[in-house]
């Protein structure tokens, strides 16, 4: 049997999406200060540590992101140009705390 719809089940979705809303911009926050903590200021090394903070946030929530989204999320003006393809975390990545996401991105630029 089909569920319907319900002002319940919107209600839900908009409480959702306004907390995965706050939680990605109490990470991307974070990922700001840890990089100029951390005399972290190239626009590439900050641009991944953004990019990967939101994979990530969304992988903790549990909740798909694709690609288009992610950068529409961190102000790339032409997302609407990337593929719409999911974007996964992955295996070696889902264990790491966030601090420690940002250590290893920030690594493959040395």
């Amino acid at each position: 049997m089909k569920k319907i719809w319900t002002r319940d089940c919107t209600q839900d979705w908009i409480a959702q999406l306004e907390l995965r809303i706050e939680d990605i911009g109490y990470y991307l926050t974070r990922t700001v200060e840890w990089c100029e903590t951390n005399e972290i200021y190239d626009d590439q090394m900050v641009f991944a540590c953004a990019v990967m903070t939101v994979v990530w946030v969304s992988h903790m929530r549990g909740e798909p992101l694709s690609k288009r989204e992610a950068l529409e999320i961190v102000g790339i003006v032409d997302a609407e140009t990337v593929e719409d393809e999911e974007y996964h975390l992955g295996e070696q990545w889902q264990d790491f705390d966030h601090e420690e996401l940002l250590e290893v991105v920030v690594s493959r630029f040395y």
